[in-house]
């Protein structure tokens, strides 16, 4: 089976007054340099909306990956569609920034659309330290074995 990793909005613009959220840079750029290898894709989305036009806030980079653009909440437009078809991809890693709005958005845009979706909970970050409600969701979604601990260190704050 077929498999790509999406790391959604791990940018710059929406780590400063958002609270302490710097450890999902670490800990995504960590699991990407320790594990490209296994995908045959690798998908990072940045969030652009007009006070970052023109601006390259993202924070985590790959030379295997590639880099999407998107304007609304699920990262799930025409660019990754494209590249998942394209790759012939079945199973889709998620994690990143947001996870009670962009990454569940995502998670329910790729299982409309017929992809198998596992969550990297290590690798999901919350503005309003709301990780455990949304974990708790996608748990009931998609069942406790495909939300996955993997992917994360020890993180001190």
């Amino acid at each position: 089976m077929k498999k790509a990793l999406l790391l959604i909005d791990v940018q710059e613009d929406f780590l400063g007054n958002l609270g302490n959220l710097d450890y999902i840079v670490r800990l995504s750029q960590q699991y990407l340099d320790q594990n490209a290898n296994e995908y045959d894709l690798i998908i990072t989305t940045t969030w652009k909306y007009e006070d970052n036009e023109g601006k390259d806030t993202l924070l985590i980079s790959h030379p295997k990956a590639k880099r999407v653009e998107k304007r609304t909440y699920s990262a799930f437009n025409e660019e990754v569609k494209k590249l998942l078809e394209e790759h012939q991809i079945e199973l889709v890693h998620l994690g990143g920034m947001d996870a009670e709005m962009a990454v569940m958005a995502t998670m329910y845009s790729l299982l409309d659309n017929g992809y198998k979706v596992q969550i990297l909970e290590p690798l999901l970050a919350s503005y309003h330290a709301r990780n455990w409600e949304a974990t708790t969701i996608m748990k009931h979604v998609l069942g406790e074995e495909n939300v996955l601990r993997v992917g994360g260190d020890r993180v001190w704050v």
